[in-house]
């Protein structure tokens, strides 16, 4: 291990119960997306744990339908370096809770992504106390809205973008495997709308169009449109709704497909299959209405240079660091690396079970990934 390397961790190693803490403590400031007040409540804890640990006085953009942003400047220096996080969770409020078993820690966000906001506290105090001094300026943005797609948060984090060298998107590694995810698949929703005709099901049943029966044609004319192959776009139909009375012919239908695409070039293609697609059923009519989510954070010459440090970070910590196939999930790395920034996403703490009751993080690989972040940020 090289010489900073192991201070840094020895120094984290010794405070190794008191970043714990800090995650317990911020797990336990739930803060689902759509719950407001509960989520600006565990936005003050955040900023209590940027000023207690590191001096830091956070910047509050405020928010009406979400919690409120939070943008904490460490540092300064000719460059920036831009960290993003997030502290909303997918969990409701009181159904998961916080507890410890042996080395797993269990608890609302302690993965995805409270233990990674807590690892870059907590790898900036290494930094401090070490004397490691930075010859940039680190700018942490933590946004609300990360699990219903940052449609809020994104003006902020693009703005913000603007001034970065580059950019680390905090967000775990890849679940048990402890692999960087250097690649995403981009996302989208497409709405279809289908129209038909109301009829009495038992008098008059020719008499109507069955909306619930052309929603089925376009359906499966998107689902035939994947490609599982590499480089292809999915289109998988899980929200469906349709009909009023068993003894009405439906007369509305829609489904929500969610669509992800894994190369930029895929996302015209995909708005081109469906602009020209008509209804299926006489008398019937539909109507497509595409959203991008996010666009795919595709592999680069910029974004690989950053993996390559990272690497030769995780060598000299006795690491070896690989990198993981693109993953299915989306995150704010996919819009910051699309405006050109240099970004590296998934590099925070090691866990399983996101989104799930049994949402957990790894205990023992907490300061080695902690430890990774501090060199990571001395040295980009």
């Amino acid at each position: 291990m090289r010489a900073l390397e192991k201070k840094i961790y020895d120094y984290l190693e010794a405070h190794r119960e008191d970043i714990v803490a800090d995650l317990v403590a911020l797990a336990r400031a739930e803060s689902p997306t759509g719950d407001k007040a509960v989520a600006d409540a565990c936005a003050r804890r955040l900023a209590s744990l940027y000023k207690d640990r590191l001096g830091a006085a956070t910047q509050f953009v405020p928010q009406t339908e979400v919690g409120d942003h939070l943008v904490t400047e460490i540092g300064s220096g000719p460059r920036t370096l831009l960290i993003v996080g997030h502290y909303d969770t997918v969990h409701p409020l009181g159904t998961v809770p916080v507890r410890r078993e042996g080395n797993i820690l269990y608890g609302p966000g302690v993965v995805d992504m409270k233990g990674d906001d807590v690892s870059v506290i907590w790898a900036l105090k290494a930094l401090r106390e070490l004397g490691v001094k930075l010859d940039k300026k680190v700018l942490i943005v933590n946004n609300s809205d990360e699990e219903t797609g940052s449609f809020h948060s994104r003006p902020l984090l693009l703005e913000k973008a603007k001034e970065a060298c580059a950019c680390i998107v905090a967000e775990p590694t890849v679940a048990k495997s402890g692999l960087i995810k250097v690649s995403r698949k981009g996302g989208g929703q497409i709405l279809i709308k289908c129209w038909g005709k109301a009829a009495h099901s038992g008098n008059d049943p020719r008499g109507g169009v069955n909306a619930n029966i052309e929603l089925a044609h376009q359906i499966l004319f998107a689902e035939s449109q994947s490609d599982y192959g590499p480089g292809g776009s999915t289109f998988s139909a899980n929200v469906i709704r349709g009909g009023t009375a068993d003894n009405v012919v439906c007369d509305y239908a829609e489904a929500v497909v969610d669509w992800r695409m894994c190369v930029p070039e895929e996302v015209e293609r995909g708005r081109a299959v469906f602009a020209g697609r008509g209804a299926v059923l006489p008398g019937a009519r539909v109507e497509f209405e595409i959203k991008l989510s996010h666009p795919p954070l595709a592999e680069c010459e910029a974004n690989r240079k950053l993996f390559a440090l990272l690497q030769q970070v995780g060598a000299d910590l006795d690491m070896e660091l690989e990198a993981a196939p693109m993953v299915g999930g989306c995150s704010d790395g996919n819009d910051i690396s699309a405006a050109g920034v240099p970004t590296i996403d998934g590099m925070g703490v090691v866990g399983d079970f996101m989104h799930n009751p049994q949402e957990q993080v790894y205990l023992d690989q907490l300061v080695p990934r902690v430890a990774m972040m501090a060199s990571f940020i001395s040295r980009v």
